[in-house]
């Protein structure tokens, strides 16, 4: 079973699918608004919520977005931080040779745990 729900700003998508074993977050197009988090933070607190209490893996894709400025960030790193303080399970996968993809998103891998609870892996 999957449910499936699409939220789109001017620019940017952000597609949450919903399976029996993760909710997966997938993004396309450019994130830049200059407030973000306006837009994003809702989405990802809801997913995180929901993974949380049906014990679902989230897997957010970063793949098919082409830009996104230093603010889209912020609402991803609130995100990591909240999941490592619970038992939320997160896997970020982006695009390794991008390589504003790389530089991005290599730097949020401290927050990578050694369980594999949290991952962030370019692919």
């Amino acid at each position: 079973m999957s449910k499936q729900k699409v939220h789109a700003s001017t620019h940017l998508t952000i597609t949450v699918d919903e399976n029996d074993t993760s909710i997966k977050v997938i993004w396309k197009g450019k994130s830049i608004d200059r407030e973000p988090s306006k837009f994003i933070s809702p989405i990802l607190v809801e997913v995180l919520d929901s993974a949380y209490s049906l014990n679902k893996r989230i897997v957010m894709d970063f793949q098919e977005l082409t830009y996104m400025n230093s603010s889209t960030v912020t609402p991803i790193i609130k995100i990591l931080e909240r999941a490592r303080k619970s038992v939320n399970k997160i896997s970020i996968f982006y695009q390794k040779k991008t390589k504003w993809q790389e530089l991005s998103f290599s730097a949020l891998k401290i927050f990578s745990t050694e369980d594999n609870r949290l991952e962030i892996e370019g692919l």
